[in-house]
């Protein structure tokens, strides 16, 4: 027994003496946005760090790629502005150690395509500017001006347009860029903040008078952190807060915002942006901690990167201060926690993937064709390349094979202008068909009842059907005459097996409509369908209104019976049952430039169902008007309460079952 102990404990040893398995994973994750579901998804590497030379920095805290290609790093703990070349080699020194090219805490910069670089020279409030050689050519101090007597000159960012026009951000002004032509001459305030209007300010403007007003503190608008300028001569502003709302502005001259103040994704703790000659957009997020590349409407496209202040891993960022993209469209992110900048480049997949979509967005949708057969070559789980081969075959009338892409991308707007042609063409093929098909759903509408009574008439039923059949012929006229169509209810007492199958009815087209609803109105993948869940959703708010309302009813001294109320809960899901069929069949037929059509349907449905409940309370618990209106308010807000209370009760009886669940797990386990 001691030797097999030995043996064991021998083996043991060996086991935890093997080496561990080693994987190439990089230490952060890659995701796709896709727009048509609104969310993250996985997906392999776009970018890669790639090795640098490795070149040391004090603080790092702005970074742009000039026109030679060659990064320019601001190093605020040095004072001096740094140029690499593409391997990241330090090459060139700019900032004088005396005289006026000293610079003191620099904050940013900007080379122009000539390679003159301006400086934001925060601890000498100007702007200092050198020639290519890196010696001093001029200064800007602050500029003369009434507007500018209480602004403190302390310059962070900046960029100068092609007229020498400087947009200078301000160390927290909350008035926006400052202009200031090559002249220093001051031309205004630019690009400012829109001041958030919140529920308190807006609740103070109510109550309070002026007076009280004046005293209270004003609303100031968020200050800009960042600014960068693109090859058309847009500006763009980034701004942290505000959940992405704002985050990043493109403004043309007249500082009108092309992206309309849209809501960013991974835009709440932006640092910095740059923008490449394709027009895609880059951004650093704090509070996302990752890289996230847009297209030129800002929608994203790719997030990757991990910020960790505690790390000194390759490739994971601490603190991000600016980033800049080379004319290969490498990504170069100044860090000044490691005092470095990170160097990321495009992985196969990732230029094929970028070169895709730069061919997509320019319309150029045939040449883009071989990248994204590259693109699912390598990964065919890629929304955005059923979408671009989608785009592809619509472009060249290959309808059919454009809306198995299109549908596989949930990209509903372009498979819709792939539906109408298909449909046209139908048409224009099957005119006499479509046409017979319309003629005969008119005949049938309008002379099938007929048929059907006079069918009755000569082959009468036996007369224990004629209760059944009358109670199933309410079911109709219920929906047009609902006064005298509930009072008919609350004298009969309508068999449970009818009740029953009219909410088998009702159950069996909700199924229906949840699988075979058309793709533009329902963009959801089959499999994914919570059948559960989504037939829990739509009986338990019946369920409950049934109980709220006999409850409620019976407190304010109503007539109707618990019978009476199921029965007419019940009848009152007439208008789902008869305007849902009309509604599947059209939403398989019309696009999404005819979807008012099934639109008003729906409303009318569902305000005609509403109108039935109102006048099916007012019947069954003899009611005058004003009584149901008040009545119903009141049953709907013991609906939310008997939600609310059933959400605590679960919520509770979880914690309980847990509770029990860890004892026993931990008593097994030690027993």
């Amino acid at each position: 027994m001691k030797k097999f102990v030995t043996l064991l404990l021998l083996a043991a040893v060996c086991f935890l003496a093997l080496p561990k398995a080693t994987y190439a994973e990089l230490p952060y994750r890659t995701s796709y946005y896709d727009a048509n579901q609104s969310s993250w998804l996985r997906i392999q590497p776009i970018y890669e760090p790639a090795e640098t030379t490795g070149a040391r920095f004090t603080e790092p805290v702005d970074l742009q790629v000039g026109a030679d290609d060659n990064v320019y790093v601001a190093d605020k703990g040095a004072g001096k502005v740094f140029v690499m070349d593409n391997d990241g080699s330090l090459i060139q020194t700019i900032g004088d150690e005396e005289g006026p090219g000293a610079l003191s805490a620099p904050e940013g910069l900007y080379v122009t395509p000539e390679g003159q670089v301006y400086v934001a020279d925060s601890g000498n409030q100007r702007i200092a500017v050198f020639g290519k050689d890196g010696k001093f050519v001029r200064e800007y101090k602050k500029p003369v001006s009434t507007f500018m007597e209480s602004e403190h000159f302390v310059p962070t960012k900046l960029v100068v347009d092609r007229r020498g026009v400087m947009y200078i951000n301000l160390n927290s002004s909350y008035q926006g860029l400052v202009r200031i032509n090559k002249d220093g001459e001051f031309l205004g305030y630019f690009g400012a903040n829109k001041a958030q209007q919140t529920v308190l300010n807006w609740l103070k403007k109510l109550i309070l008078n002026k007076e009280q007003l004046s005293k209270e503190l004003a609303a100031l608008p968020r200050p800009i952190s960042n600014v960068s300028l693109d090859n058309d001569g847009f500006i763009y502003t980034a701004t942290a807060g505000g959940f992405g709302q704002g985050a990043i502005r493109k403004l043309n001259a007249g500082g009108v915002d092309a992206l309309k103040n849209k809501t960013i994704q991974n835009g709440h703790g932006i640092v910095d942006t740059a923008i490449d000659e394709r027009g895609f957009l880059y951004d650093i997020d704090m509070f996302e901690g990752r890289v996230t590349i847009y297209d030129d409407n800002a929608e994203a496209l790719f997030a990757f990167g991990f910020v960790d202040n505690g790390t000194q891993q390759y490739g994971v960022l601490g603190y991000p201060t600016g980033i800049g993209v080379d004319a290969a469209h490498n990504i170069w992110i100044s860090d000044s926690r490691v005092g470095t900048v990170h160097k990321y480049k495009l992985t196969e997949f990732g230029s094929d993937v970028m070169n895709a979509l730069a061919l997509y967005k320019e319309g150029r949708y045939k040449e883009s064709e071989p990248y994204w057969d590259r693109v699912y070559a390598r990964n065919d789980m890629y929304n955005g390349t059923f979408q671009g081969l989608g785009k592809v075959y619509l472009h060249d009338n290959e309808q059919h094979e454009a809306l198995s892409y299109l549908k596989a991308a949930f990209d509903t707007k372009s498979y819709s202008k792939a539906f109408w042609q298909v449909r046209l063409t139908w048409l224009q093929n099957h005119f006499l068909l479509a046409a017979a098909i319309i003629a005969v759903l008119i005949a049938l509408i309008a002379y099938g009842p007929r048929l059907v009574r006079s069918y009755f008439r000569r082959y009468p039923l036996p007369p224990s059907w004629e209760k059944p059949v009358q109670d199933l012929r309410n079911f109709w006229y219920v929906m047009f005459h609902p006064y005298q169509g509930f009072y008919r209810l609350k004298e009969a007492k309508v068999p449970s097996w009818i009740i029953i199958l009219i909410l088998v009815g009702a159950i069996a087209v909700k199924i229906i409509s949840m699988y075979y609803t058309g793709f533009l109105f329902s963009p959801v993948e089959l499999s994914q369908i919570n059948l559960f869940g989504s037939l829990g959703l739509f009986v338990v708010p019946w369920v409950t209104w049934i109980i709220a309302n006999y409850l409620v009813c019976s407190v304010k001294d109503g007539e109707g019976k618990f019978r009476e109320v199921i029965q007419g809960s019940t009848y009152a899901l007439a208008p789902y049952i008869f305007f849902s069929i009309p509604t599947l069949l059209l939403s398989n037929i019309v696009t999404l430039d005819e979807r008012v059509i099934v639109d008003s349907l729906n409303a009318i449905m569902f305000i005609w169902m509403g109108v039935m409940l109102i006048v099916m309370t007012q019947v069954i618990h003899n009611f005058d008007f004003m009584e149901s209106i008040k009545n119903i308010a009141i049953t709907v807000f013991t609906i939310a309460t008997i939600w609310l209370f059933a959400f605590i009760v679960f919520g509770l009886t979880f914690n309980l079952y847990d509770f029990f669940y860890q004892l026993y797990k931990e008593v097994t386990f030690i027993g």
